[in-house]
């Protein structure tokens, strides 16, 4: 998704149109969200809807600009922000798509998230020899800096690690084996937060995990290993404020509503505030006969939020795009369906319509508990 060897005029004729609705709204000093959106719902029980953005779709679409301005208060950039699309070449950073992004939500009046700092499967070809070769705190600080600095005081939150959880390694900490672990042994989680913390200190740091919300013994195990890391973090004093769930959630496995309750209290207790970060919901299970597949997900999803939202330390449920036309369960081997039909995963359809999914997510965030108290005690922590 890098803007490498687009020309200034091409850039922005390709923007202009994706544009002209956050120029008009930010003259007009109003936030774009209509107030029958999605996140006005949730706003009204001080709870954000938010999505991840395309930036390709947001430069050439500008109906999918316009959909995601009238429903999310907060953003965030599908792929702009990762190593593997801002670095591909050592010699230099581009930030292209990325400023597109902040600058749209800025001009709708929208919140960012910045996604994601480190991550073992956004790594371009050359990183790994730099972090192998014994340059690997160097270039983590450089990086951290070039990226969550350059948006210093505009990003509400990074996630700063992404996918770090991974008992099925054989490690006794649970540790994902990575290329950064390798380098750096286990003190890149600490490292990694502490340099984010220092190029915006006003960013939440972040860890956002996979595979936390449904039931089975291997989820079971990943939970356990969350918490004691959670602690080990929080008595070192790593400044590490929020944990996200990604909320991939899919019917190979059931939702036990108390364990996730119990799993979201105990992150609670420890002071830490809460974000679902990718919510989608993979209907490959499903039948093909859209009522009932609509149905299956909109049960899913509804079950789901009303645990999630129960808890006062939840602060965003973001989805992961928007639009079913956009959904990467549609390209994963491992997820799209075998009958080659759209996934029924997100709020809006192929052509931004509202699903019954946009419907049950409504009806989640209007029937949740104020939590306005609470965000307000979890922002100020």
């Amino acid at each position: 998704m890098s803007g490498a060897g687009v020309s200034r005029r091409g850039l922005l004729a390709g923007t202009l149109g994706a544009f002209a609705l956050a120029g008009d709204r930010a003259r007009a000093g109003t936030p774009s969200w209509s107030a029958d959106s999605l996140n006005a719902a949730a706003a009204r029980k001080g709870i954000a809807y938010g999505s991840a953005v395309n930036g390709v779709t947001l430069r050439q679409q500008p109906a999918y600009g316009r959909a995601l301005a009238r429903e999310a208060g907060i953003l965030v950039s599908e792929n702009a922000m990762k190593l593997t699309y801002a670095w591909r070449s050592p010699d230099a950073l581009d930030f292209t798509y990325a400023d597109e992004v902040v600058a749209f939500a800025e001009g709708n009046r929208q919140r960012m998230r910045g996604h994601t700092l480190v991550w073992h499967e956004g790594l371009p070809d050359w990183v790994p020899a730099r972090l192998a070769g014994g340059q690997g705190e160097v270039f983590l600080r450089r990086w951290i800096d070039a990226m969550a600095g350059r948006y210093r005081g505009r990003i509400e939150a990074w996630d700063v690690v992404n996918e770090v959880c991974g008992p099925h390694d054989g490690r006794a900490d649970g540790l994902r084996r990575t290329p950064w672990l390798e380098a750096l042994g286990p003190r890149y989680l600490d490292l990694a937060f502490r340099m984010q913390h220092a190029a915006d200190p006003g960013a939440a740091g972040v860890w956002n995990e996979n595979d936390l919300e449904l039931d089975a013994d291997w989820i079971d195990a990943r939970r356990a290993m969350v918490l004691r890391t959670l602690e080990g973090l929080r008595s070192r004093g790593v400044p590490i404020r929020r944990l996200g769930l990604q909320g991939h959630l899919y019917a190979k496995h059931p939702l036990n509503q108390e364990k996730l309750r119990r799993f979201l209290r105990a992150v609670a207790e420890m002071g830490l505030a809460i974000e679902v970060t990718e919510l989608d919901i993979n209907d490959r299970d499903y039948p093909a006969d859209l009522k009932a597949r609509d149905g299956a997900v909109s049960d899913l999803a509804r079950r789901f939020l009303d645990v999630v939202l129960d808890e006062p330390a939840v602060l965003n449920v973001l989805t992961w795009d928007i639009t079913n036309r956009n959904t990467w369960l549609n390209t994963s081997p491992q997820r799209r369906r075998t009958d080659g039909l759209i996934q029924r995963a997100l709020p809006l359809d192929e052509n931004l319509a509202r699903t019954p999914l946009w419907a049950a997510m409504h009806k989640a965030f209007s029937d949740a508990p104020d939590h306005r108290k609470a965000r307000e005690a979890l922002r100020r922590a």
